[in-house]
């Protein structure tokens, strides 16, 4: 009998694709399981947006200057090793919803001898029950529990009632469902990805809406959606980001919550003051004024990043009341203040396809808000 293995032939940021190589061998016993042993981290992303999250997974790595190899990819799920001790960096992430120390890959799902694949079996899981107790990784800690997520057709709480015996009974630790010393989290996805718990505080984006701030007005962005822009725009703490379009503060108060110096322009008085009532509110400086986004270049040079969202509707107040035209000119404008290999991260709707060849561009994503509004993010880089 013949069973199969998969090894991961690496995908880094310089590549475009990854690839599964398959292998035969005699003995499923050795087989069964297989690891990757550089991996480190494991992503659970946020299903809100196809592009998204991943995209701003890669934006948060390399605007911290961390270096990463993308080692295994599946849907919502990734692998990765990280070059990184301290893990804050995390906390910046808007749509993950989960992230774990890596462990390992129970690939007995592969093997096409298996009748069924989904079902939880007690041989699969006493498996990946060793690889969690095997080098002492959850020996310190005196209590555990385990959860875990099914995307296919098992029993999310069978496999951890099932996985959670297993794993008392190789390390003697006691369960608390309630409030653990280590949480095991465990993926089945015809294959189970296992990995420890890493506790990530959760952001209070819900409470920092637009309707919860002191100044408020009905086109601000929701919070979730400004830090992932923030995010895609590759800063990190210390870095200075300019929103010329600033409005109420959304995109600079997200920016200000990860330690990154803001400055904010907008045409109209009252969304200037409003901005700077906001940012105090959330105890965040910034430098907040009045200004034209046509000529933001004679006042600002050498910015890490530009982030706005464009005005486009019927009602907004722009300096250029031909809008293809208008946007046109930003655009030199933002390439004017950046530094070499700075961001330029710009939403607006789909049908404006201003001239961007001045820059890169690294990638886009198009966010539905209604049947007649699709807004579109690309991310723009100056070389």
């Amino acid at each position: 009998m013949v069973y199969w293995v998969y090894q991961l032939i690496c995908r880094t940021r310089q590549s475009s694709k990854s690839y599964l190589k398959f292998q035969t061998f005699n003995n499923p016993k050795i087989f069964n399981i297989f690891i990757i042993k550089k991996m480190n981290l494991l992503f659970y992303l946020s299903g809100e947006h196809p592009t998204l999250p991943k995209s701003e997974l890669v934006g948060v790595l390399e605007g911290e200057g961390i270096d990463y190899m993308l080692e295994y990819e599946k849907d919502r799920l990734l692998i990765l090793n990280a070059d990184v001790e301290e893990i804050g960096f995390l906390r910046r992430l808007a749509m993950t919803r989960s992230v774990s120390k890596f462990i390992a890959i129970h690939a007995g799902a592969l093997l096409p001898s298996v009748s069924d694949l989904r079902s939880a079996t007690g041989d699969d899981l006493e498996e990946v029950a060793s690889q969690v107790h095997a080098g002492g990784k959850i020996s310190e800690f005196k209590t555990f529990a385990v959860r875990c997520k099914c995307l296919d057709d098992n029993d999310s709480m069978a496999v951890e009632k099932e996985l959670g015996g297993r794993i008392k009974e190789l390390s003697g630790l006691g369960v608390d469902l309630t409030a653990p010393d280590v949480t095991v989290q465990c993926f089945s996805d015809n294959e189970y990805f296992v990995g420890i718990k890493i506790d990530v505080p959760g952001e209070n984006f819900e409470g920092r809406k637009p309707q919860h701030r002191p100044y408020f007005h009905p086109t601000s962005m929701h919070p979730k959606i400004a830090r992932v822009l923030v995010n895609l725009a590759r800063v990190k703490a210390g870095d200075r980001i300019l929103d010329p379009f600033c409005g109420t503060g959304g995109i600079l108060i997200e920016a200000g919550l990860i330690g990154v110096k803001v400055i904010g322009l907008d045409i109209d008085g009252r969304m200037v003051s409003g901005a700077k009532k906001n940012l105090g509110f959330y105890g965040i400086s910034g430098d907040v004024r009045a200004g034209n986004a046509l000529e933001i270049y004679k006042k600002f040079q050498q910015m890490d990043a530009v982030v706005t969202d464009l005005p486009y509707g019927r009602s907004s107040f722009i300096p250029d009341p031909d809008l293809k035209r208008f946007c046109s000119k930003f655009i030199v404008s933002a390439y004017n203040a950046l530094k070499k290999e700075g961001y330029l991260i710009l939403v607006l709707p789909t049908e404006h396809k201003p001239d961007f060849s001045e820059f890169i561009a690294v990638e886009r994503h198009d966010l539905y808000i209604h049947k007649t509004l699709t807004r579109r993010i690309r991310v723009l880089r100056k070389v």
